[in-house]
């Protein structure tokens, strides 16, 4: 599949963010596409290459080719390295679809910044996962002990589908996104990511009245249908689940998120 999206750099809050896009001249409100945390932008390039509108897909700060200064929380991080990228773009409002704490950013995005955003699309994606600290804790001693790389390696077949634990294309995409950060950073982005809680936010999506899919895979154990259906209960919008996938479904199977993308947003634009 030919490569649709090419590398710029923004100044984001608290340094460069590194931003894939579509350079040709497609019609439509931008889709922004906001990867889960500790991978890249580039989980999301087949996705991309489905589309037919205008994508813009950034590396959150401690992420890809970003920057790695902190913090790594929703609200005070990534919604400003969001606005950032809107902003350098030239975009005045725009769709966002995200993967796992992705998605969150787009929820706390939509309440916060209502006339920016056009609608939002979760996968596995929650409010607020719930772990606590000494699992968080847990988490950041089996990291310090593997490394960044061998980490991840050992759990992306832990949290995608059954079916796709051996898939090729999903271990050398994951690999380029995780790539070779320090310990220190990685761990820093798991404490925010785990213990963040966007429950009080969600609430005014719903207010707003901007439309949100959360969708999630039958097979997800980090963020289960169950956190899927809250999110769309607490925002007005709608669940939808995907039989047999994981917590990756933009690598697991992109055919069929483009598709959900591609009738999401065109009932958001018909409605607008």
């Amino acid at each position: 599949m030919s490569r649709v999206l090419h590398r710029v750099s923004v100044e984001g809050p608290t340094g460069r963010l590194s931003v894939l896009r579509t350079a040709d001249d497609r019609p439509g409100v931008p889709l922004v596409l906001l990867h889960p945390i500790n991978s890249a932008a580039v989980v999301w390039e087949d996705v991309a290459a489905r589309l037919d509108r205008p994508v813009v897909a950034p590396d959150l700060r401690g992420h890809g080719n970003s920057g790695r200064t902190g913090p790594f929380t929703v609200e005070d991080g990534y919604v400003p390295d969001v606005l950032a990228v809107l902003d350098a773009l030239g975009l005045n409002e725009a769709h966002l679809a995200g993967g796992s704490l992705g998605g969150t950013i787009g929820v706390a995005l939509a309440a916060l910044h209502p006339r920016r955003v056009r609608s939002v699309a979760t996968f596995g994606s929650t409010l607020g996962t719930g772990v606590p600290a000494e699992a968080i804790a847990a988490m950041v001693g089996e990291l310090e002990a593997a490394g960044t790389a061998g980490y991840f390696a050992g759990q992306v077949p832990e949290i995608v589908g059954r079916e796709h634990r051996y898939s090729a294309r999903v271990r050398e995409v994951m690999a380029e996104a995780v790539g070779t950060r320090p310990t220190s950073v990685v761990a820093e982005i798991l404490y925010g990511a785990f213990g963040a809680d966007i429950r009080h936010l969600a609430g005014k999506v719903a207010t707003a009245g901007i439309p949100v899919l959360a969708v999630a895979g039958t097979e997800d154990p980090t963020c289960p249908p169950a956190m899927s259906r809250e999110l769309a209960e607490a925002t007005g919008g709608a669940a939808k689940e995907l039989e047999g996938t994981g917590h990756l479904p933009m690598l697991e199977e992109t055919g069929q998120v483009a598709d959900l993308l591609r009738d999401h947003l065109a009932r958001a634009d018909g409605n607008s």
